[in-house]
């Protein structure tokens, strides 16, 4: 399994995300990425969701070995990254061979850097996020901030086949208006991006799924990322300038995250919906 080891710590480097949310009731704060913006820099390079974790560096950087190949990406202060010898700046993709070693100086024009990887790191979520939040010795790395020695593997993300983009999805309200052979049907159906879509709505062709109605009693709302089903069968994502209310159940879900990957799929384009 890939993996990084820490050579030298910097200051207060530690695991983090976006956060835990609607957890402040019982004195949980959220914790997460102290510059949201930077650290969703570090992720879009990479096509990663908003709620992937990533490297905090603060003030002092940290040395990094690669012992691995990865894809890599920085952003936030320039920390006078270099790799290896060569000079690299934030926001930025960077490839990384085996043996490389990534290190930076004192933060400069800030104080806060994001190192993301491309794959999934094998750390486990604490009420559902990867964050750090040191006072508790909770999430991230075995709760502290990064040390001397530590290792960190990841799963490398697997490449699209055949170009089909794979994308999850939730159960909807409606999903169980689905018949037993639809929702077989779901795990295995690639689907097409029909060139009727629009920026209302993403149109797939594909299977037809049968469902025990196609019409709600009453309309309901939907957000983007809804997934309905009209009587044709075929599925339609709502988008962001898609209606606020419809009447077809809705099936299925996406999660916000994973809708900057979902419009940027071509007309034409091969889809799998991964339901979870």
């Amino acid at each position: 399994m890939p993996s990084l080891e820490i050579l030298k710590p910097g200051l207060l480097t530690s695991i983090q995300d976006i956060g835990r949310q609607g957890l402040s009731f019982f004195a949980i704060p959220r914790a997460g990425v102290l510059d949201q913006n930077a650290a969703q820099i570090a992720l879009l390079l990479l096509n990663l969701p908003m709620d992937h974790p990533l490297i905090e560096c603060t003030s002092i950087a940290p040395h990094i070995q690669f012992n691995d190949a990865a894809r890599i990406a920085i952003s936030g202060a320039d920390f006078n990254w270099k790799l290896n010898d060569a000079a690299v700046h934030p926001n930025q993709v960077l490839h990384v061979n085996e043996g490389d070693i990534l290190r930076g100086q004192f933060a400069k024009q800030g104080l806060r850097g994001y190192i993301a990887i491309d794959g999934a790191l094998r750390i486990n979520k604490m009420y559902n996020s990867f964050a750090t939040y040191l006072p508790a010795k909770m999430g991230g790395y075995q709760g502290r901030t990064l040390q001397k020695g530590d290792i960190l593997e990841w799963e490398e993300q697997p490449a699209p086949q055949d170009g089909i983009v794979s994308i999850s999805v939730l159960p909807g309200p409606e999903f169980n208006w689905l018949s037993n052979a639809a929702k077989d049907e779901l795990r295995e159906v690639v689907y097409v991006v029909s060139a009727d879509s629009n920026r209302m709505g993403l149109r797939l062709k594909g299977t037809t799924l049968t469902a025990s109605s196609y019409q709600l009693q009453n309309s309901a709302p939907v957000l983007p990322g809804f997934i309905q089903l009209p009587p044709s069968g075929q599925p339609i994502i709502v988008l962001q300038s898609g209606q606020t209310t419809g009447g077809y159940p809705r099936i299925l879900y996406l999660r916000p995250n994973d809708l900057p990957m979902l419009n940027q799929i071509p007309l034409g384009g091969k889809l799998r919906l991964n339901l979870m």
